[in-house]
């Protein structure tokens, strides 16, 4: 059972306006701000956050607390509703990872692992706005000119309510947890208005065997094939391409296929196929749906040979953050070809988490993420009590 408990916070005296580290994404990754780089790039971020706590350097807040932290997307940045997060301490027994190889902390007391929990009816996202409105302030400022609240939730039956709601709902962290002790842990609830999930792109690069010809005749046996009008260089191309790709009827599922000189193609994949007599295709019909699982097993797999295509560190698969990232690499001749997916769609990440089920390795980013740094976990032995 997931249980999600108040913690031991160390608090670091922090500036009004943190600034970005900058820096690639790194999967499900916290951001890290300048300030806490040194922290994180340590050898040993454990052993030297304990140094900063003896030295004094980072001080301990005054009980084992749950804290909410309200952050804004771009979205919010616009006058939307923020996106709150449920820092608190994460059992190691708590549900598995929802992808496959997930994102490993340097350092579970200073990055907080990004735990999402199925919210149907939206009783956590809720509780989360209580406790945000009689919680103490411990921090407000900006990260990146977005606004940034970090409240501490006192023992109440707002607090308990939380836990109760917690111990009960789908819950499934997108890292590795500390296997010895707490991790600490930004909780979200699918039903957050503001959250955004982000699909995590497929590029190609030193595969001797593909030609675009042949790759798309082999190709419309599991696909239709249509040509993208607008260039993907162009703002128009790609956002004409995010429209046509976004706006399939449900049930239908399709990728872009990126080719350089900025041409596309949208892989509508054909309804009907039986997949599960397909070498490498998942055994559960669940994953079978996702958009990535039809892009390995039919297209990665079947049509280009590539073996096992979703295994990390792959020589010639690699996954890559944002559809202008992905143009620009195809451009440049870093990649040979790229294939952008949608993001799944929240109901087909209930129904993983409701079957037990993991996603393929960097299927999807969550925006916004908290920040490393806001707090940290006492390191060292925990009664699981904070």
């Amino acid at each position: 059972m997931a249980r999600v408990l108040p913690f031991t916070a160390l608090v670091a005296p922090l500036e009004h306006s943190l600034e970005s580290g900058g820096g690639v994404p790194r999967d499900n990754a916290a951001p890290v701000p300048t300030q806490v780089k040194p922290l994180v790039d340590a050898p040993n971020p454990t052993s030297e956050l304990k140094r900063l706590r003896d030295s004094g350097a980072v001080l301990r807040d005054a009980r084992p607390s749950l804290y909410v932290v309200e952050l804004h997307g771009l979205a919010g940045k616009l006058g939307g509703p923020p996106v709150r997060y449920l820092l608190g301490g994460l059992k190691p027994d708590a549900a598995m990872p929802l992808e496959h190889e997930p994102y490993r902390p340097r350092a579970w007391e200073v990055e907080p692992a990004l735990t999402l929990v199925a919210d149907d009816h939206g009783v956590l996202r809720d509780l989360l706005a209580e406790a945000a409105e009689r919680g103490i302030i411990v921090w407000q400022g900006q990260y990146d000119g977005a606004p940034v609240t970090l409240r501490r939730i006192e023992p109440s039956p707002v607090s308990k309510r939380l836990q109760d709601v917690l111990d009960g709902a789908p819950l499934r962290p997108l890292a590795a947890l500390n296997e010895q002790g707490l991790s600490l842990a930004a909780v979200v609830s699918l039903s957050e208005p503001g959250l955004e999930l982000r699909p995590v792109h497929r590029a190609l690069r030193g595969l001797a065997t593909f030609d675009e010809d042949t790759f798309l005749k082999l190709v419309s046996a599991y696909a239709r094939v249509t040509e993208l009008e607008e260039s993907l260089t162009t703002p128009r191309g790609l956002s004409s391409a995010r429209e046509r790709l976004a706006t399939l009827v449900r049930g239908q599922h399709a990728v872009v296929l990126v080719l350089p000189g900025g041409r596309g193609h949208i892989l509508r994949f054909r309804q009907g196929l039986d997949l599960a007599h397909l070498k490498g295709a998942p055994r559960s019909p669940t994953l079978r749906s996702l958009d990535l699982a039809l892009l390995n097993a039919l297209v990665l797999r079947t049509v280009l040979g590539i073996r096992d295509p979703e295994a990390a560190g792959h020589p010639q698969v690699f996954p890559v953050q944002g559809l202008e990232s992905l143009v620009q690499g195809v451009e440049s001749g870093t990649f040979q070809a790229g294939f952008a997916l949608n993001p799944p769609p929240l109901w087909e990440v209930r129904a993983v988490m409701e079957a037990q089920a993991t996603l393929p390795p960097r299927t999807l980013s969550v925006e916004p993420r908290v920040p490393a740094g806001l707090l940290f976990l006492e390191p060292g032995p925990s009664p699981y009590g904070g």
